[in-house]
């Protein structure tokens, strides 16, 4: 394994992002503990990014002092969105990861300080091991792993053009892992942060929730050149349940939600159909955010990461032409667009979809 492989090779981990029960006027920021293996330590750094377009590239706008004997720390922050990276690294440094170091990535990010609200987070890292050499002469190839570096079948692997959205919309490119727990992204060229996800419902799409696994690779964004390979390693976490790692400091922070009701021509609720938000008028491209499917009551949820005008569809499918397939756009305003707010003043709009 050769010197630059090495150096992407890190761990992964799980965050879980609550506001702390603090009065008007407190610490603005994140405090919090991290653990490996549920045991708090000493010695890591968390950074604080304003946007993620370039990786550790971007330049953190905070960096936290490294975590005390009890494995606490804090990074004050102005209120807005951050993403937010940690790490313990022999080479005190992001740029320098070596195998066996430890990293993580907020699988929620971009997340939200408000002011005089101090936010509790809990960090849990894994360590794991080196990137495997290209299985293909071009695309990313690789390995996706549990929390003991056991391959694990089933996953979903994605590949975004951006991190902007946190990774809830639609990716460029996606595949499921092998039974060992392989896979083969075929992508010819380009820029693209890698991400994995095992949804025990079997959805390709939509939030993960507690017992689904999650795992960002550590080395993005991943930049491959025409013709050529790139072999990569991503680690896992299975979710937890917020209160678990929280315990009593468990608030519910103020989330955006877009809600829907879904219903034919007829007023009947229509299940299993998705709710997408997009940014631009036209609804053209990939949509900003995808939910699950709709139940059978018809009723659909979607959290966005900030506050705007979302325009909405619904749909049966995802990708193409939506022949034969339910399909209808939000019709309570000329142009389909919403104005999502944390008070959630929107209500639960209605969408009608007919079969194309």
């Amino acid at each position: 394994m050769n010197v630059r492989i090495l150096q992407g090779v890190i761990a992964l981990c799980v965050v879980s992002v609550m506001a702390s029960a603090g009065s008007s006027g407190e610490f603005t920021g994140f405090k919090g503990w991290v653990s490996v293996n549920g045991e708090r330590i000493p010695g890591v750094t968390v950074y604080a990014y304003g946007d993620y377009e370039r990786g550790p590239a971007s330049g953190p706008v905070a960096i936290s002092g490294p975590s005390r004997a009890d494995g606490s720390f804090a990074v004050p922050l102005p209120a807005g969105s951050y993403f937010l990276v940690a790490a313990k690294t022999e080479s005190g440094n992001l740029a320098g990861w070596k195998a066996g170091d430890l990293y993580c990535f907020y699988g929620g990010n971009p997340v939200r300080v408000e002011e005089g609200r101090p936010s509790v987070i809990a960090l849990s890292l894994l360590r794991v091991g080196g990137d495997p050499e290209p299985a293909a002469p071009y695309g990313i190839t690789g390995t996706v792993v549990d929390e003991r570096g056991t391959p694990l079948s089933g996953a979903v692997v994605y590949a975004y053009k951006s991190a902007a959205d946190g990774f809830r919309g639609m990716p460029g490119v996606f595949t499921r892992t092998r039974e060992d727990g392989t896979f083969h992204l075929r992508v010819r060229k380009g820029t693209f942060f890698v991400l994995a996800r095992k949804r025990e419902s079997g959805e390709l799409f939509g939030p993960t929730v507690p017992g689904d696994s999650f795992g960002f690779y550590p080395g993005n964004p991943v930049t491959l050149a025409e013709g050529r390979g790139k072999g990569i390693r991503i680690d896992t976490r299975r979710r937890q349940e917020v209160r678990e790692k929280l315990g009593d400091l468990y608030v519910p922070a103020p989330a955006i939600i877009l809600r829907a009701r879904v219903v034919d021509g007829s007023g009947r609720p229509a299940a299993g159909v998705r709710l997408l938000a997009y940014r631009n008028e036209g609804m053209t491209g990939f949509p900003a955010y995808v939910s699950s499917r709709s139940g059978n009551d018809g009723s659909v949820s979607l959290e966005v990461s900030e506050e705007g005008t979302y325009f909405l569809l619904a749909r049966e499918n995802l990708g193409g032409p939506a022949d034969g397939e339910l399909y209808g756009k939000y019709a309570g305003t000329k142009d389909h667009s919403v104005k999502a707010t944390r008070d959630g003043s929107v209500g639960t709009v209605e969408i009608v979809v007919e079969r194309k």
